[in-house]
Order: structure tokens, then sequence, then C-alpha cells
């Protein structure tokens, strides 16, 4: 049997469903294969960490696609926003000529500061047993928040995580919650490296299925995991312009730029800030 290559599969289908355009990665078609191969729950249902939107950034394809219920976390959320998540709701139900959609007004995203004491607070009241979908992009102190819910047992068919390339693949360390409150000039200083996730997840029985350009890696259960192929991380890892500026024009919506292109690489000292990770 041919492994499937989720990179044959980018594509970026509802950037548009909102009423303002939104970030995309080519991950909208990644997300539909993975689901169509593996199925989706009884009840299909998301979470976001780091959203302020109706339909997340990474999430929009599987919500939409599935009519999915979802929690979405913000640190911020302000008055335009909460009318922009209105207004993209009505417009997806024209989008979709359907009223179905309107079901999305139950989980509109909500204010949230997520700590790494308090991130197990905000889920198990308000989830069902099974979740199909779970990303967290927070630009912090991502690990720990990752390593906590793993640890209280909720266990997403697909767990989605950013990493931080600027931070290469051999090294396995992350930045601390503790870390994250101080003020950094180097805006490449952020979230955890590859190895880092890579180690973690595969301590609690994920696989790594698809690497998507300079933010996010897609993980899967292992049972699911072995019709997928496993991605090359020296193939996909932005870790130069030349690849960063690639992926850009490739997947990402016109005026798009990563707010750290333009920092400088982490120094010795500055790899100082992160913490290296234990073995597991």
């Amino acid at each position: 049997m041919k492994l499937i290559n989720l990179n044959d599969y980018r594509e970026n289908k509802y950037f548009s469903a909102g009423i303002k355009k939104a970030p995309c990665y080519g991950e909208d078609g990644v997300i539909l294969k993975i689901f169509r191969e593996i199925g989706v729950s009884d009840s299909p249902f998301c979470i976001e960490f780091g959203e302020l939107r109706s339909l997340g950034t990474t999430t929009r394809a599987f919500r939409l696609e599935y009519c999915a219920g979802a929690i979405y976390f913000s640190g911020t959320l302000d008055l335009r926003s909460r009318v922009l998540n209105i207004l993209d709701i009505l417009k997806v139900c024209i989008f979709k000529k359907s009223l179905k959609f309107l079901k999305f007004f139950r989980d509109m995203p909500f204010q949230a500061w997520i700590s790494v004491h308090n991130t197990m607070k905000f889920l198990p009241d308000r989830i069902p047993s099974s979740v199909d979908l779970l990303v967290v992009d927070i630009d912090s102190f991502d690990f720990e928040v990752v390593k906590n819910i793993l640890e209280g047992g909720i266990r997403p068919t697909v767990f989605v995580v950013e990493y931080n390339p600027s931070l290469g693949s051999e090294q396995a360390i992350f930045l601390s919650e503790h870390a994250s409150k101080k003020h950094y000039a180097n805006k490449r200083i952020y979230g955890a490296s590859y190895k880092a996730w890579l180690t973690l997840f595969s301590s609690h029985d994920y696989k790594l299925v698809h690497i998507s350009g300079f933010c996010n890696l897609f993980f899967v259960k292992r049972e699911f995991a072995s019709i997928f192929q496993k991605p090359d991380i020296e193939e996909e890892i932005t870790n130069t312009n030349d690849k960063v500026w690639h992926f850009i024009n490739s997947w990402c919506l016109p005026g798009f730029v990563p707010t750290w292109l333009g920092s400088p690489r982490i120094g010795i000292e500055e790899l100082e800030c992160f913490t290296a990770m234990k073995s597991l």
C-alpha cells in the first residue's frame, strides 16, 4: 500500500469563508484528507488554544466540513473580534446554504488567560468524551500547556502544535512559562523545538504525519499513523530565508510575513532562555 504524503493535499479551501480573509498555510486540504481517511466521531468536536475567530485558522476546515462543535480560547477578545465572529457565522450560513451552522453561536470564542496551572480548568467539564482535533498555538509556553493536556488524559485523534524552526531539529528545548514572562528583543525566542515536540508526543503514542512550513506539526494517534508517510524534517524545516519565502509564496495570504522573519538568528547566549527537555 502506498503511503499518503499529506504534502500532496495542501489546499487553502476555506480561508475566505468568513467576513475577513483568515491566515492560511495550505492546511485546509491536509485536515480534510486526514479525517476522510481516519473518520470522525459521532459528534465531531475540536478545541483551539490561541484563537479568537469562530472559524479558527487550523480548525476551520474541520468545523465547516463536519459542522463540528468547538471550544476556542483567546488571551484577548475585543468588541471588533466579537462582531466579526457573528458576521463570520452568518456568512458561513450563506456560503454553505444551510442554517445548521447557526449552531456555531453556541461555541463562540471566549477570553481566557491560560497558564500552566489552569490549563485543565477550562476543559474537562466542557468537552465530550471524544475530541477529534486539538490545536495549541499561543506563541509562548505552548509546550507546558500541551504536556499538561496529555498528562491530564485528554487524547484527541489529531493534535496540532506550533514549532519554532529557528531552534533547528537537533535540540529538545522549549520556552517555559516563567521564561515567557520576560521581554525578548529577538522575536525568534518563543515556543518549542521540533525534537522537543517529537519526544513528547512519541511518549504518548502519537506519530508525526505532516509539517506545515514554519508553523505547525500534525500528530495523529499511533493506530491511525500507518497510512501516512512520515515527513522529513530536514526537507521541511524552514530554517533559511529562501525556504521561508518559498512557503509564504506557495501557501500564505499575499502580504503575510512571519513577525520573526527580520530578527537575527538565535545566538548561543539566547539559547539559555530555553529549557532543555528532560528524558520521558
